[in-house]
């Protein structure tokens, strides 16, 4: 009885890590760019976070992003610098990947000489929940 009774007060502890993930479809469900978040171990203040690159059946990559401190406004903004290449800005980190092959991948020191390019969308927390907002076109 004594163990159930510790198990149940250990349910809560573990069940406050974070480990979810959302796509961003680029132009139907086999060429996408997904955000996988993870904190696993309920005690750490930050959350691991990766993007896969995907353009199937040609390519998939993970990539590893700077960790993320648990915090209101957790948001990886996704922009398109040219064909199949795209900007990640998470926080004051910068990354450009791309899907044509899935291997390119690079942390920046600052944007591109050309500017961020066009926002495609944000990853984002809302009510505990990882999601994918499309960017409103400009008017």
């Amino acid at each position: 009885m004594k163990r159930l009774a510790l198990l149940a007060l250990f349910v809560p502890l573990v069940s406050a890590c974070v480990n979810d993930g959302i796509g961003m479809v680029i132009d139907g469900p086999d060429h996408a760019i997904s955000l996988i978040r993870q904190q696993p171990r309920f005690w750490e203040k930050q959350m691991e976070l990766e993007i896969v690159v995907s353009r199937l059946p040609d390519c998939q990559r993970r990539h590893k992003l700077q960790p993320a401190a648990i915090a209101p406004g957790f948001k990886v903004e996704v922009y398109t610098t040219g064909p199949d290449t795209y900007l990640l800005e998470q926080g004051r980190h910068l990354y450009l990947t791309e899907t044509q092959t899935c291997q390119g991948f690079q942390k920046l020191a600052e944007a591109p000489p050309g500017g961020k390019g066009e926002l495609l969308g944000v990853f984002r927390e809302e009510k505990d929940k990882l999601v994918f907002v499309v960017a409103q076109p400009a008017k």
